[in-house]
């Protein structure tokens, strides 16, 4: 509290002095949380479903930017849509798409190519299966799957088979994946950048 009372008698300049240095500082711990791939809690972040060994968010530790500001500090992002990117995965908010969305992000799909692995698990767990001469059924393997069908026919039969009139839309649930913020521990570092700033021993981030 001592500390909060010798930062509310400081000039507005000084105030956003200190805030900037605390916002370089939040933003420090939130850029090794995107390194390290884990959460506030410490814990790792939740892996893709699709095994990849990229790292997950790389973008946004680049368009991180902060400043100072009357009584505080703000961590914010270069651009709206990165800041959005950025929200949805702090707060593990679902993503919607539409095929329009998709064409413009990854471009125009090639609907004659082969069906993905990704495509055979979805029907395989729709229970789709192919005709045998003399009328039985049977499930196929997922290597039939993507050497006898194209994309565009896995995705017209996955859309069927879900019965999904919204065969233009589709929702993608993301876990949460938080790096922003502080933890207790990085509070206390704060208060005392804080308090040496308020004793004038402070010279930089």
């Amino acid at each position: 509290m001592r500390q909060q009372l010798q930062l509310l008698k400081m000039p507005p300049a000084k105030q956003r002095r200190v805030g900037a240095i605390l916002a370089r500082k939040v933003r420090t711990y939130s850029r090794k949380r995107l390194r390290e791939q884990k959460g506030l809690d410490g814990k790792a972040w939740e892996k893709r479903k699709k095994k990849s060994r990229k790292k997950m968010l790389r973008g946004l530790s680049k368009k991180m930017r902060s400043k100072g500001v009357e009584l505080g500090g703000e961590v914010f992002f270069a651009d709206g849509k990165t800041a959005e990117i950025a929200h949805q995965h702090q707060y593990g908010e679902p993503e919607e798409w539409t095929s329009q969305k998709a064409e413009k992000v990854y471009g125009q799909p090639d609907y004659g190519a082969p069906a993905t692995r990704y495509q055979a698990r979805a029907l395989k767990k729709e229970g789709y299966k192919v005709r045998l001469p003399g009328g039985r059924k049977k499930k196929p393997t997922m290597r039939w799957i993507t050497e006898n069908l194209s994309l565009g026919q896995a995705g017209l039969i996955l859309r069927t088979l879900r019965n999904d009139p919204r065969l233009n839309r589709w929702v993608i649930e993301l876990p949460e994946r938080n790096f922003l913020g502080v933890t207790e521990r990085e509070v206390s570092e704060l208060a005392s950048k804080i308090f040496d700033e308020t004793s004038g021993r402070v010279k930089g981030a």
